[in-house]
């Protein structure tokens, strides 16, 4: 067991580490967040990395989008679909790559690591406008809000040995985490975040939505609400299901009721079919 606090540095050490799509993501969120930005950039920005750039291009020409001719390059591929369904489909590959293997430590299997990130995503981008705020910055909360959890895993494959979470303890999630690490992993990604230059609000509302009573900032109520959504459908990760208890407060500060909330979950259900289907 680890009797200390993880330092910053190592956190932002081992998420150099991670794959490049969910860093990509916070980045074209800011660009595209400026109305100045054109098209010559965001291409730029995609092809930094030339694999993900390529498997953008062959979701770009999926029969989800009906082209009648196939995008050759990147920028016809932006160019085509357009910022925001670029900016969707970098999330779903970002969900992608962070789970091509299991979090060991945490006991969940990358795939449905990787489906209760991108419904959160896609739901949060749908409550967004309820609030009064970004579409974008709500979709990249709810896809990035467990970042931690893989940061704390690769740590757990460099350093000392760790106990794996065990459900029979009666600890949620983050108590078993700072039993292990010092800190939990709303914690760590926070430490992560700031790093990418992610905004506060944005940062504060990942540090915050385990425990959100007395909170103003309404993405906190928006990522409890839409993660306790996700884990219903795809049975969540253990260890959070005490954080998933909506309350009156949840609703009121996120700006939305029980029938606006089921509704947006619809439309999420829509986009989460569209872009799961790209990725077949």
């Amino acid at each position: 067991m680890i009797s200390t606090r993880i330092s910053d540095l190592e956190l932002i050490r081992v998420a150099k580490e991670l794959p490049m799509g969910p860093r990509l993501l916070v980045e074209l969120g800011q660009l595209i967040n400026d109305p100045d930005t054109d098209a010559r950039e965001v291409t730029a920005l995609l092809c930094q990395d030339p694999a993900l750039a390529a498997r953008l291009i062959r979701m770009a020409n999926s029969v989800v989008y009906a082209r009648t001719t196939p995008a050759e390059s990147i920028d016809q591929a932006v160019g085509s679909i357009g910022f925001t369904e670029i900016h969707r489909l970098i999330g779903a590959l970002a969900a992608k790559q962070i789970a091509e293997s299991n979090l060991a430590c945490h006991g969940i299997d990358g795939n449905r690591f990787r489906l209760i990130s991108l419904f959160t995503a896609v739901l949060m981008e749908e409550l967004a406008q309820a609030a009064g705020e970004s579409p974008r910055r709500c979709y990249t909360v709810g896809l990035l809000r467990s970042i931690g959890m893989l940061a704390l895993e690769l740590l757990s494959r460099q350093g000392a040995p760790v106990t794996p979470y065990d459900p029979a303890t009666g600890q949620t999630i983050d108590e078993w985490e700072t039993a292990q690490w010092g800190l939990g992993n709303c914690e760590a990604a926070e430490v992560i975040l700031r790093e990418w230059r992610l905004p506060h609000e944005t940062v504060i509302a990942i540090r915050h939505h385990y425990r959100p009573a007395g909170r103003h900032n309404p993405v906190i109520h928006l990522l409890t609400l839409a993660a306790g959504s996700a884990a219903d459908r795809f049975q969540g990760i253990r260890g959070e299901e005490a954080y998933w208890k909506p309350t009156e407060e949840n609703f009121r500060k996120a700006g939305i009721n029980q029938l606006g909330f089921q509704q947006a979950s619809e439309r999420a259900q829509r986009t989460f079919q569209r872009l799961q289907a790209t990725l077949d």
